[in-house]
Order: structure tokens, then sequence, then C-alpha cells
């Protein structure tokens, strides 16, 4: 299924918390954003370009801000030749099939369309429409691209699967599985996560999975954070129901914080230095003191763009532990900008984790 997501207004665009809002709504729906036009304005070549997209796409979200959102009802009633009424507190055309305060679902020849009235300080409402998902994701770790993809056809032919994949890191590989007319979605997915069985993860984003298999077995996670500024804690809190595994973390930005609130001594800051395997050791050592969780994870490096004395910039110290003592360390590097560097740092870390108890999280 084609689907398009359409966001009119200026005050929409140049909102980045609003739009980023719109994005993951839309994405919990469709389970993927597909292809996005962003017009700052309604022009008069709005019923034109509202016409071709309902020829080429089978489902039209529309994001339009309040000063256009009757002038965008408008358009679409007249290209269906409808009239638009008051249904609620909500202007929509008399044929439309749903609506709701905000907007409304229609028909314009094969393809739906949901108009929703938007404004940035507003709640967004569910979106209208049924959709029919013929796709998956997931992820599969310590593995490379190619090596995954020339498995997964050898059994995506016998399901009548397509397979498309994207490289997430070295080891770590997004795939998106579809349905051809035939296709056998789920029994794919259970022969691809037998094959894979300690490199299978869910979903697009593996800290999805980790949350719900810490949840799953009542263990705590911490972390010491110095780069990466509190990202780890901030990506874990926007999953809800985390206070069930996480009671808080230490961003240790300075050597002063990491000697006083994690107990790294002076002798290694001082001789291993800050960017080094042993500080984020005791890092590790630090936040189970502090926290007492069951795992912690521990970064540091340069997340800027200058070098700093014989580390390059980019450089990432990362270290996992859990409770009994065993733990995982690597040093990386990552080109980037420093948010970019932040992110995939995180992405890998939590990474870590996975390889180092495969027992838990791909029992």
């Amino acid at each position: 299924m084609r689907h398009l997501l359409l966001v009119i207004g200026f005050e929409l665009k140049t909102n980045a918390n609003y739009l980023s809002y719109i994005l993951r709504t839309y994405e919990d729906k469709f389970q993927e954003v597909n292809d996005v036009v962003i017009l700052e304005k309604s022009s008069k070549d709005l019923p034109f370009l509202l016409e071709k997209y309902s020829r080429d796409y089978d489902f039209i979200t529309i994001f339009a801000y309040d000063d256009y959102y009757g002038t965008t009802a408008k358009i679409l009633a007249t290209l269906n030749g409808d009239s638009l009424v008051l249904k609620d507190d909500i202007l929509a055309p008399i044929k439309s099939l749903e609506h709701n305060e905000q907007g409304f679902l229609m028909h314009l020849a094969k393809c739906k369309i949901n108009l929703l009235k938007s404004s940035n300080l507003r709640k967004i409402p569910p979106l209208l429409g049924f959709i029919d998902i013929q796709f998956e994701y997931f992820c599969l770790l310590d593995i490379d691209e190619e090596s995954a993809k020339l498995l997964l056809d050898t059994i995506a032919k016998s399901y009548e699967i397509s397979i498309q994949s994207s490289e997430l890191l070295k080891n770590l590989v997004l795939i998106k599985a579809s349905s051809l007319q035939y296709g056998k979605l789920d029994e794919f997915l259970s022969a691809a996560k037998k094959l894979f069985s300690d490199k299978f993860i869910p979903g697009k984003d593996p800290l999805n999975f980790i949350v719900s298999v810490l949840k799953r077995e009542k263990l705590k996670i911490s972390f010491a954070e110095s780069c990466t500024g509190g990202l780890c804690a901030s990506k874990l809190t926007g999953i809800d129901g985390v206070s069930e595994i996480f009671d808080g973390s230490v961003v240790s930005y300075s050597n002063r914080i990491k000697h006083e609130w994690l107990g790294i001594s002076e002798g290694v800051l001082e001789n291993s230095g800050e960017y080094s395997q042993k500080c984020v050791y005791f890092m590790l050592k630090g936040i189970f003191k502090t926290a007492k969780p069951d795992f912690a994870i521990a970064i540091s490096g340069l997340a800027g763009t200058a070098d700093v004395a014989d580390i390059k910039a980019g450089t990432i110290f990362a270290g996992v532990m859990y409770k009994d003592g065993n733990f995982l360390q690597e040093s990386f590097h990552i080109s980037g900008d420093r948010r970019f560097i932040q992110e995939q740092a995180v992405l890998h870390t939590f990474s870590l984790l996975l390889r180092l108890k495969k027992e838990i999280f791909f029992s």
C-alpha cells in the first residue's frame, strides 16, 4: 500500500517538536514513514496536487494548520462532488466515512484521505481509517548486511517475501520483510527467528526490545554517561512503563563529577585519562555502587569535531556490566556531527548489552 503524509502550514513545518510528534503519530499507525510532502501554505496549486496524489497513493494523511483546514476540506469535498457540513463542531464532507473532533476520513476515487485540523498546542487525535499492514521490521545482531540478505533470501522465496535491508551499525542490520501477493509473512518471521535464534530482534528499535525483556525479567538498568550527556536515559524514558526498570543515572561530564559521584580515583583520571577503557570500567563500577542496578552502561569519548591530544574526534569508549561482574567493553570511531555521534554511540552501546547476556535477551 502506497501512503503519503502531507503537512500544510509554515507553523507546523518550523516547530521541530510538533513536527516530530506528527511523524511519531503517523509511524505508530503505518509502522513506517513512507513519502512526506511539506507545504508552507495552501496555494492555488493545492487542488491539482491533491487530485494527483489521490491517483498516486492508496492512503493520504493530511495535517493542515488551523488556518488552512477549511480551504483544504473544501477542495477535497469539491474534488469528490460533495459539500461540507458541520459534524460535531468540525467541517466535514457529507459523504465522509468517519469523523472526530479534529478531522474526517473520505474516499477520493480509490484513495482514502484523512484530513486533520492541527495546531502546535493541541494533542493529535487517533488517525482515522483501517490500515492493512503487509510487512514487518526486525533487526539482526552480529552479522553484516550482505550475509544477512544472502541467508534471508534463501528462505524468503519459499514464503513469497521480499527483503530490504539497511545497516544501522557495522554488525546491526535492519530488515524490512514485505509480503508479496500470496506471501506468508508470519511463517517467514518464524523461520527467520529460528534461523537467527541469538540474533533476531523484533521491531525497528532494539531499545524497545531491551526494555520489554528487562520488564519481563524484572531487571533494572542504570547509566554513567559522559559525552552522550544523558541520551541513554532520555531514550529509555521515552518508552512507556520504564519506571519498572529504571531508578536513575549519572551524567558525569567533568572529571570532578566522575571522581565525586562515581568514585573514580584521581590517579585513574590523571594517568589513564577520561577518554579510556579504564575510566569506563570504573564508571561502570561507580554506577553499580550508586544506583545498584542489575545492568550498567557507561560511555565516554569525544563527540565533538576537534581532536584532543592523541584521541581522534568521534572516538567512543563504551562498556556494559551485569551484576555478577561480567562486563564487555569496546572502543570505536564514528564519523559525523555531534548529534549523530551521540546517537550512534548510544545505539552501539545498547547493542553491547545484548551481546553481554545473550542467554537473557535471546532465551
